[in-house]
């Protein structure tokens, strides 16, 4: 019976972190690429490419953000956000959450 309830709460806990990390996601219209770079560094995961957002609703997040790009994301993620850079164009994101060493998983360039 004690075992029956450990394994209830270790579901319960697990699925409480998974809701968590999922409720943190947030999809940005119009952000700003403030730094672009690579960070050999990287302790958080996702590629070594790391940008620093800055979305413009800020109830979205507020004020820059500092991300990760996905592994999935890798190159092609890069190019789209050096385009959007050299364009002064904003980008679209969608972010595993919302702070520091978050990843970003999907980018687009919005139309001028």
């Amino acid at each position: 019976m004690n075992f029956k309830r450990h394994i209830t709460l270790a579901v319960v806990a697990i699925g409480m972190l998974l809701a968590t990390a999922s409720a943190n996601a947030a999809d940005c219209e119009s952000a700003t690429v403030v730094r672009l770079g690579v960070n050999p560094a990287n302790t958080f995961g996702g590629s070594n490419y790391f940008a620093q957002l800055d979305c413009a609703n800020d109830s979205v997040w507020a004020g820059t953000v500092s991300f990760y790009l996905s592994s999935d994301l890798g190159d092609s993620g890069l190019a789209t956000l050096l385009t959007a850079t050299s364009l002064g164009q904003p980008v679209w994101v969608r972010t595993a959450g919302i702070t520091t060493g978050s990843l970003v998983t999907v980018v687009y360039m919005n139309a001028p």
